[in-house]
């Protein structure tokens, strides 16, 4: 550290010679941008690797269907997923919005199968998992649907033509959560519309990350000719879409 003393010299010497110090504060000053610039480059670069190595999950869509609404695949294709080369697991996904373009009040119904969200079940603000295994009925719903809502463990939720029971509120750092509501399978695909048997969508979770494109290119290689081919992406990339929910 500079002694105190040293301090009045310094000062002489900076106006004595202002051009040359003002060249020399540019240069450290350009310095320390570019390097500033170049770190933060770099930690951006190794953050998206880092998530693009972690990403192992693909979403299965009915070929060139954009909504919900027009997406249906047999719900029985998950056993031919699931025999496929490199994949860890399959969770069928049956969804049902309120408003499938921009709106100020979408609310999203996801209907899973019971046993998957048994296994892998949200923190939640409030309510139980056990309510929601309960009730045929119930639904988890995202922390700012009930906000919106005004909804609590308990109340009616009732949207799209159809009425739940709010089992739980639950916690999630994904956006996609914040205006859900998860419901039993059959229970949606009965209040859509006796729809059993169909679903909106796959989720698949590759065994690997470096499988992601080998397992896409099997799921619509062996529905290709099938009557509702497959479009298999990245749900990093099938959240990019518009109309994703």
């Amino acid at each position: 550290m500079m002694p105190i003393r040293m301090m009045p010299l310094v000062a002489k010497y900076i106006v004595r010679h202002r051009a040359r110090s003002l060249l020399t504060i540019t240069g450290v000053g350009v310095a320390m941008f570019l390097f500033c610039a170049v770190s933060a480059m770099r930690n951006g670069v190794d953050d998206v690797t880092r998530r693009t190595a972690d990403e192992t999950r693909l979403i299965v869509y009915r070929k060139n269907r954009f909504c919900p609404f027009t997406s249906k695949l047999p719900e029985d294709y998950s056993r031919r997923i699931a025999a496929l080369p490199g994949v860890a697991s399959v969770t069928p996904m049956s969804i049902v919005v309120n408003n499938c373009r921009a709106s100020l009040d979408v609310v999203t119904f996801r209907g899973i199968p019971r046993e998957t969200l048994e296994a892998d079940p949200f923190p939640l603000l409030s309510g139980s998992m056990g309510e929601w295994t309960r009730r045929s009925d119930a639904a988890l719903i995202g922390e700012r649907l009930a906000t919106r809502r005004g909804l609590s463990v308990g109340d009616r939720l009732d949207a799209a033509g159809i009425v739940v029971t709010v089992a739980g509120v639950l916690k999630s750092d994904d956006p996609q959560d914040e205006n859900v509501a998860y419901v039993h399978l059959d229970f949606l695909q009965r209040a859509a519309g006796n729809t059993q048997g169909i679903v909106t969508q796959f989720n698949v979770q590759a065994a690997d990350s470096s499988l992601l494109d080998s397992v896409a290119a099997s799921i619509d290689e062996t529905f290709a000719h099938a009557q509702d081919p497959t479009w298999t992406t990245s749900e990093k990339a099938y959240s990019r879409k518009p109309n994703s929910l």
